[in-house]
């Protein structure tokens, strides 16, 4: 089976999420792909109780590849990539780059007519070259 592209950004919802693609994944023989995207290559400068850090988008997109990666396990492993511009967009196009069998994103959001059309994942289930599972995660 080819890889499982999942998107992932960090929510509560997206980990469960990759959580559910894990379980999929490990059933049938197949690897995970987590993908993660951001707006726009930033660097702010965040000042707190006497103390400065400097966030990165980057660096924070691919500290959320790390952290959902370490939250499962995939016996045919996990892959991931960090992707500059719109989620759906990135998720769809690591789908197709990689012949994906499946794309598992969460329903966060997932509510209400203008909510729906409005959504990653309803973008997603509206292009996606593959086959699509709108994870129940609210």
């Amino acid at each position: 089976m080819n890889p499982i592209v999942v998107g992932v950004d960090g929510s509560a919802t997206a980990r469960l999420a990759a959580k559910h693609a894990a379980e999929l994944a490990n059933s049938c023989g197949a690897a995970i792909h987590l993908v993660t995207a951001y707006a726009k290559r930033a660097t702010k400068t965040v000042r707190a109780a006497g103390e400065t850090w400097v966030v990165d988008s980057l660096s924070s997109a691919e500290q959320v590849l790390a952290d959902v990666g370490s939250d499962i396990r995939v016996a045919n492993g996990i892959t991931s990539a960090v992707m500059e511009g719109d989620p759906a967009s990135a998720v769809i196009d690591e789908a197709k780059r990689l012949d994906a069998s499946m794309i598992v994103v969460g329903n966060r959001r997932v509510q209400g007519v203008s909510r729906i059309l409005g959504s990653v994942a309803a973008d997603i289930a509206r292009r996606a070259p593959c086959h699509v599972l709108i994870a129940k995660t609210t």
